[in-house]
Parts: C-alpha cells; sequence; structure tokens
C-alpha cells in the first residue's frame, strides 16, 4: 500500500526527510539519463563502422538526445506537478528501458536516431520527478543533504559513463560493443522502476495545470536551431542552413519569451513563467549555471576526443577521470555543511579551483600528452574539487525560493538550462578545438582550448558575490 504526501507544510518536531530507499532510488533513476548523454561518445566510432554512419549522422545521434531531452523535461516538471512524481518516473523509466532495447537492436542510423529520440523523451519524465521530489519531501539540512548527493549523482555518473562505456566497447565480446553500451542500462530501469514503487513517497502538487505545447514548439525549436548547426555545422562544412538556422534562431528566442509573457499576463500556464525567472535565486543562479555548465560539457566533450586521438582506450579514458569523479563526491557530500558556516564563499573558492584545474589539465597534456594516464590524475582531482563545491550547493540555491507545489516546474528549468548549455559546451568548445587541431596538433590545441574555460571559471568566482543581497554586503563591509 503506497502513501500520498501532502505539500501543504505541517507541524513536524523534526525536519521532514526521505527514507534511505527512497533517495538511493530516485538518484539511480537520476543518474541514467546523464550516463546516456555522455557515455555514447565513447562509442561513436563503433557505431560509425558498424552502421556506416557519417560523422554528421554519429553527431545527430548526440544531438537528438540532447534537443529532445531539453525541450520536454519542463513538461515532464509540469506533468510530475500535476499527476504524480512516482506515476511520470515510472513510466519514463519504463519508456527509458525500452528505447535503450530498440538503440542496441537498431540496424541504420535512422532507427538509432529515432529510438534516441525516444529515450530523450523518457529522460525528460525521469529527470525533473527525482529534483521535484528531493525539494519538496525534505527539510532542512535533509534537503542540503539529499541536493547535495542529487548534485553529486550528476557529476560521478558523467565519469562512470565514460568508465562504463569504455570497458564495454574496449572487450573485445562481440556481444557486447557499443550495443551494450544501450542494453545494459535496461535492466538498471526496470529494477529501479520496482524500488519507486515501493519507496519513492507519492508527492504531487494540488492542481492539473494546462500544457503549454506552443511553448514546447517553440523551446525546441529554438533550441533545434541553436545546436543543431553549432553541432552539425563543422563536419558538413557550415553550409548555408546551418548560418540560415543560426539567424533564425535570434526571433524564434524572442517569440519564445513574448509567448511566456503573453501566457502569464492573460492567465494562462507558461512554459517557463517569467514571474519564476523573477526569484532571485533562480535569476542569479541560472546567470552562473549557464556559462559554468558550458564549460563543463565542452571540457567533457573535448579531454575524450583528445585522449583517444592521442592513443588512449576507452577504458583509459575512463579510469583517468576517476579521480575528477572521486573529489566531486567529496565536494558535493561537504558542501552543504561548509555553505552553511562560510556561506557563498564556497562557490567562490570553489570555482577558482576548478580555474586551476582546468588550467592544470590542460597544461599536463600539452607537456606530456594524455596518453600518460598518470600525469593528469592530479589536476583532474583539483578540477573535481572545484565543480563539485560549485555544481551541488549551486542546485540548492536555484530552488530555494521555489514553493513545493511548483517543485516539478522549478527542477524542469533547472535541467533544461543544465541540459542546453552541456549541450551548447560540447558544440562550441568542440568546435574550437577541432579548429586548432589542424594547425597545433591534439595536445597543444587542447591546452589552448581550456583557457577560455579556466577564464570562465574566474569570471564566476566573481558572480557568485551577486547571490548575497546588496544590504547583507554593504552591512557586510560596514561590519
Amino acid at each position: 500500500m503506497t502513501v500520498s504526501v501532502s505539500e501543504v507544510p505541517a507541524a513536524h518536531s523534526a525536519p521532514r526527510r526521505m527514507s534511505n530507499g527512497a533517495l538511493i532510488a530516485v538518484l539511480v533513476a537520476a543518474s541514467l539519463p546523464v550516463m546516456s548523454f555522455f557515455g555514447v561518445n565513447v562509442a561513436l566510432g563503433q557505431i560509425g563502422a558498424e552502421l556506416h554512419a557519417s560523422p554528421a549522422v554519429l553527431q545527430l545521434v548526440v544531438a537528438t538526445y540532447g534537443i529532445t531531452y531539453a525541450s520536454l523535461v519542463v513538461i515532464g516538471g509540469r506533468l510530475g506537478d500535476a499527476f504524480g512524481r512516482r506515476r511520470m518516473i515510472q513510466l519514463g523509466l519504463g519508456g527509458f528501458a525500452v528505447a535503450s532495447v530498440l538503440c542496441s537492436i537498431a540496424q541504420s542510423p535512422g532507427q538509432l536516431v529515432a529510438a534516441r529520440l525516444i529515450q530523450g523523451v523518457a529522460a525528460a519524465l525521469i529527470a525533473p520527478q527525482v529534483l521535484a521530489t528531493i525539494h519538496a519531501s525534505n527539510e532542512g539540512h535533509h534537503r542540503d543533504r539529499a541536493v547535495g548527493m542529487f548534485g553529486a549523482t550528476a557529476g560521478v555518473a558523467t565519469s562512470i559513463a565514460f568508465l562504463v562505456a569504455g570497458a564495454l566497447t574496449s572487450s573485445g565480446v562481440d556481444w557486447l560493443g557499443w550495443r551494450a553500451v544501450f542494453w545494459v542500462t535496461a535492466p538498471v530501469a526496470v529494477v529501479v522502476m520496482f524500488a519507486v514503487a515501493r519507496w519513492m513517497p507519492d508527492v504531487r502538487g494540488h492542481s492539473r495545470p494546462q500544457l503549454d505545447l506552443a511553448g514546447v514548439v517553440l523551446l525546441g525549436a529554438a533550441m533545434t536551431l541553436l545546436i543543431g548547426p553549432l553541432t552539425e555545422g563543422r563536419a558538413v562544412g557550415w553550409p548555408a542552413w546551418t548560418w540560415f538556422a543560426l539567424a533564425a534562431f535570434v526571433p524564434v528566442a524572442i517569440g519564445f519569451g513574448w509567448w511566456q509573457r503573453r501566457a502569464e499576463r492573460t492567465g494562462g500556464m507558461p512554459l517557463v513563467p517569467p514571474s519564476m525567472l523573477a526569484m532571485r535565486s533562480m535569476a542569479v543562479g541560472l546567470a552562473i549555471g549557464a556559462p559554468f555548465f558550458t564549460a563543463f560539457g565542452g571540457f567533457m566533450f573535448v579531454y575524450a576526443l583528445c585522449a583517444q586521438s592521442s592513443g588512449m582506450s576507452p577504458l583509459e579514458t575512463g579510469v583517468s577521470l576517476l579521480p575528477m569523479s572521486v573529489s566531486f563526491l567529496f565536494a558535493s557530500i561537504v558542501a552543504g555543511r561548509l555553505v552553511a558556516r562560510f556561506g557563498v564563499s564556497v562557490l567562490t573558492i570553489g570555482a577558482v579551483l576548478a580555474a586551476l584545474g582546468y588550467a592544470a589539465v590542460g597544461y599536463a597534456v600539452q607537456q606530456n600528452d594524455p596518453s600518460h594516464v598518470a600525469t593528469v590524475l592530479p589536476a583532474m582531482m583539483v578540477c573535481g574539487l572545484g565543480v563539485g563545491l560549485v555544481w551541488s550547493p549551486l542546485f540548492g540555491i536555484v530552488l530555494s525560493q521555489v514553493p513545493a507545489e511548483r517543485a516539478g516546474l522549478g527542477s524542469g528549468i533547472l535541467i533544461t538550462t543544465l541540459q542546453l548549455f552541456l549541450g551548447l559546451g560540447a558544440a562550441v568548445v568542440g568546435s574550437l578545438y577541432l579548429g586548432l587541431v589542424p594547425g597545433r596538433g591534439a595536445s597543444d590545441a587542447f591546452g589552448q582550448t581550456l583557457l577560455p574555460l579556466a577564464i570562465a571559471m574566474l569570471v564566476i568566482a566573481g558572480l557568485t558575490r551577486a547571490l548575497v543581497p546588496r544590504r547583507e554586503r554593504d552591512v557586510a563591509t560596514v561590519g
């Protein structure tokens, strides 16, 4: 028998918290879309060889999933608010398992792209329910701890994706290879479905909002017009359609903003309510998150390219990222306590450490090339520590002013930002790196590419001060 949890605050002698079983179940669920996004990059070479897919089509395998996922995740959050987050996450996990199997049995590039689209839809149902449930089912330090663990899950799942996908594609076993990168997630999704049914609280809002389908179309179109040509352009030689798409992105994005304002002004339910973006914590948090996620997405993408082009196997690539995963996990666990004691200075220090980490990884690769795994391990550890001190607290800060009954919507907006700028980072930073390779070589091009990322982290360090209201800064200065 399941229990429905109301989102109306009640008197408690102790802060509410999720059970450990429920928290573990939803965190594993959250890791599946992330691992699918990054893990497939390791298998692209094998996919292209077996399915006779061009580089442009291979990029489409990545872009289709990312664009679909990011475009629909806010709708996924609204559906969770309306019909119950446990129901939606189960539906998403079931769809994800089916789509993963379809990906693994694809016999042509077109079939694989279609299956990836379905997988993106399923991921959009999973991701917002996790963060929304954590936000609505926990209070006080329990919420800070759970949000920190959610943030850690994203970063650790990214590195594990490279490790697992690298081990599978490097195994040399016929029934493994690139297809196993997809089908291995199906049984995991099924097991998590049962765990969710057993332990996850059925949290939902009090109303069933209308869905802004026009907003979905405009947002999806804007993201396709931006990420599509940036992802595909270099591979196909920047034909006229790529420039037309980039030019068309501007009016479509403006149209999306206009439609959202109009819908809210006339009493409708916009996909991204401007009033929610007007919340200080969300506005400043997303302004910091955009360049931060862009840098991280770009770093992970170009490191995988550089490592494998320099002779490192997919498995060695995953191993070289493990120190970053470990330090990221540690930073995410302690970040909540540190922020409670030292405030946003923790994020400032984290951004500076991330800058040092990116610069150090770039320098180590330039001097030794990444095929010598040991040379990048200390720099990776510093990088993971810095990224973790920013990433996990940022999730909590963005959602701190969002009412519990709108947690699905707030989570959807945050994850849309995350997914959009991770993909944008891979496209923009990847194009910069690939443009430098012919004249400088892989290792030197990688080092040059990471310099802008380090500078971006220093800019973010300055932006973190905006998280403190001006009145509080003035009081601190006077004191």
